[in-house]
């Protein structure tokens, strides 16, 4: 069963590497080049989860007690704004389509028709405009 929780310190590498490499190809992502990408941008998405405000919530698998391995995705949000920045949002491609992600912005009391602000979009979001019709 799908269960949400407060990423811990084991989940960073995996929220890490899996933010970087799912939005390395975006045209949201800037003009850094792919040589340079994980070198340049590393940094920066580590020191943005840990900004006041900004929190990352895991969705897991609540039958699978193994952190290391039981998550389907997560969602980096800072709430504290009006509207509420969701930094990104990722599931693992096999979850993709079954309502993770929705369960990810419910969790941090995001409702996919409300107004929030998307900062690191990729293909898969605008593919899914018609769901988010209040994101910018």
């Amino acid at each position: 069963m799908i269960a949400y929780r407060p990423a811990m310190s084991v989940d960073r590498n995996f929220v890490t590497k899996a933010w970087l490499a799912s939005w390395r190809d975006s045209n949201t992502a800037g003009m850094v080049s792919v040589d340079t990408w994980f070198e340049v941008m590393t940094p920066q998405v580590t020191a943005r989860l840990s900004w006041p405000g900004v929190r990352t919530v895991v969705a897991y698998e609540s039958t699978n007690t193994d952190h290391a391995s039981n998550a389907y995705g997560f969602v980096v949000v800072d709430t504290e704004d009006a509207p509420p920045l969701v930094y990104f949002v990722y599931v693992k491609g096999p979850y993709r389509r079954s309502g993770v992600a929705r369960g990810l912005l419910a969790s941090v009391g995001i409702s996919p028709t409300t107004r929030f602000n998307f900062v690191c979009s990729t293909p898969i979001v605008s593919q899914l405009e018609r769901k988010i019709p209040m994101s910018k």
